[in-house]
C-alpha cells in the first residue's frame, strides 16, 4: 500500500521506508521501535516516511507546495 502517493510529474513512489523499521533499526529493541514510532502515528504494520520535500510559507504558516526529490517538479497541497 502507498501511503505518500506517486509524483504527479515523473510518478515515483513517495513512500521512503517503513518508521517501524527505521526505529527498529536504530534501537534493535521492538519495544522501543513501537514506543518511537507510536510518536509518529506508525505501527509496525503501517506508516510510511515521505519522501516529498515540503515548501513551507512563513506567512501562511503552513506547507503551500510539495517537491519531488527525483525530478524536482513542484506541485501544490491538495
Amino acid at each position: 500500500m502507498n501511503e505518500n502517493g506517486y509524483c504527479p510529474n515523473c510518478g515515483v513512489d513517495l513512500d521512503g521506508g517503513s518508521i517501524w523499521e527505521h526505529f527498529y533499526k536504530e534501537t534493535r529493541s521492538e519495544a522501543k521501535a513501537t514506543h518511537i514510532a507510536a510518536q509518529y502515528g506508525a505501527t509496525k504494520e503501517k506508516g510510511q516516511w515521505g519522501r516529498q520535500v515540503g515548501i513551507y510559507d512563513l506567512d501562511a504558516d503552513r506547507t503551500i507546495q510539495w517537491e519531488c526529490p527525483d525530478c524536482k517538479h513542484i506541485w501544490g497541497r491538495k
